[in-house]
């Protein structure tokens, strides 16, 4: 069996000469071994298929290898070359060049072909094969024989794997079916490969997710805390608050029931004076209606006096025509002389009685006269008086209507200091269940502060545990 033979032909040795058969079926073997062991010990996509590909040159005794990968509906170098130590830099450099700038799309020339067929191609001369794009520069780095193998994986082909030789070179078929082999260890690779970024992303993916998430659990935790200490902080205000306003609320409703006290006595006090300014105006009318009643009085006893006034002038008059008749007698009788002594004597009786009487009644008139100012002054007086009563009973009716509307203001304070009362009563209950409640929020807050510490824990173990878990996923 010859399937692992490679014939150079060349217009001298055409006919070639070929190897024993077991050495041929002898280095099959070890290629198959070679390439198997690359694909089941690689590590390093690139450098697992340069082993591959230095092990098929090896094996074909050809000197240059060659990788094209595929990204979507196009072929690119993958820059990986398999390159014999006797050939140099240069005189590869212008095919090397053009093979890693020339992107293939599927169908164009010889790598685009075997990507959609997914079949071996043999070349015998790239030089005279057209629609080989990188003749020319094949032609000018002295390269000829060249083959083609498709990396397949899940039924698309994945890569492709070129190899070329300075001598024209046929294939049969049987080699090409076996190399086959070769590209399905490539395969190998590069699905291990996907396997492996795959994994290394799934698993870089799950421990960013996770310690995202973690981060976010600590930064909500950071927050929670701050949260709490805010919160701690506030409950403390407002205890001390709430505190401040119990006091304020207490000594506010002592002093509200003191108030209300106030005018509980106060609106008594109020109806009492009410009811002695009633009293104070029915005695200022009843005083009022006296002196009215006096000023009446006096002034018929004015008139009274007016009238005894004229009647001693009535008197002064008769006392002094009696004074006057007296003198007259007597001088009647020192006229008729003895015979008129009698009548003499009883003329002197009636002119000193007369002189009495004028003496009298000038005593009674300057009696009248101060009796009469004392009565005009006593009048004035009452009218004074008349007059303030009646402004006295003008004020005193005010005053009676004052007292009752501050009765009516006080009995309105009274509600409403009652009314107050029963709202500092719901304010002090109101804030003895604000301290109770503050009382349960602290409580809560520790509660929470204590949670925030586990959890807080709790992220740094899961951190943690996934860091190993997606150690032990990307060493297996």
């Amino acid at each position: 069996m010859f399937a692992g033979f490679i014939r150079s032909i060349s217009p001298e040795n055409e006919q070639g000469l070929s190897p024993h058969k077991d050495a041929g079926l002898a280095d099959v073997l070890r290629l198959l071994r070679k390439v198997g062991t690359v694909a089941d010990e690689a590590s390093d996509r690139d450098g697992a298929i340069l082993a591959i590909l230095t092990a098929v040159c090896d094996y074909c005794a050809w000197p240059i290898g060659h990788a094209y990968v595929r990204d979507g509906d196009h072929l690119s170098s993958a820059g990986i070359w398999s390159i014999d130590g006797n050939i140099s830099t240069a005189d590869l450099a212008e095919f090397r060049t053009q093979s890693e700038e020339t992107v293939f799309a599927l169908g164009q020339g010889l790598i685009g072909t075997v990507a959609v067929r997914g079949e071996p191609v043999c070349i015998e001369d790239v030089t005279q094969k057209d629609g080989f794009l990188r003749a020319a520069s094949a032609a000018g780095n002295g390269l000829r024989g060249c083959f083609a193998l498709p990396v397949k994986l899940g039924g698309q082909t994945v890569a492709v794997i070129e190899f070329f030789s300075p001598e024209i070179a046929k294939l049969d078929a049987e080699l090409l079916e076996l190399l086959g082999f070769v590209g399905g260890q490539v395969a190998r690779v590069i699905e291990r490969d996907d396997v492996l970024k795959s994994r290394e992303k799934l698993a870089s993916d799950f421990e960013s997710q996770v310690q995202g998430t973690v981060g976010m659990l600590g930064a909500a935790v950071s927050q929670m805390r701050s949260a709490l200490d805010v919160l701690g902080n506030s409950n403390k205000r407002t205890e001390f608050c709430g505190t401040a306003i119990d006091q304020s609320a207490t000594s506010a409703l002592s002093n509200i029931e003191n108030v209300a006290d106030h005018m509980e006595t106060l609106q008594g006090e109020l109806a009492d004076v009410g009811r002695d300014a009633g009293e104070t105006v029915k005695t200022t009318h009843v005083i009022g209606q006296q002196a009215r009643d006096m000023r009446d009085g006096f002034a018929a006893l004015q008139d009274r006096a007016a009238d005894a006034e004229k009647m001693l002038s009535s008197i002064a008059a008769i006392a002094a025509q009696i004074k006057m008749l007296g003198l007259n007698a007597s001088i009647e009788a020192a006229r008729v002389g003895e015979a008129g002594k009698g009548f003499a004597i009883v003329a002197k009786e009636v002119k000193a009685l007369a002189g009495q009487s004028a003496t009298a009644t000038e005593e009674i008139a300057h009696w009248m006269n101060g009796m009469t100012e004392a009565i005009s002054k006593a009048g004035g007086d009452i009218e004074h008086i008349a007059i303030a009563m009646d402004g006295l009973q003008q004020r005193a009716e005010a005053t009676a209507v004052q007292t009752d509307r501050q009765a009516e203001i006080c009995m309105s304070v009274a509600r409403d200091a009652d009314a107050a009362v029963a709202e500092a009563r719901k304010v002090g209950d109101s804030v003895v269940e604000i301290n109770q409640a503050i009382h349960h929020a602290t409580t809560v807050s520790t509660e929470l502060g204590e949670a925030a510490i586990n959890l807080e824990g709790q992220g740094a173990e899961l951190s943690a545990r996934v860091e190993g878990f997606v150690g032990k996923i990307l060493v297996m």
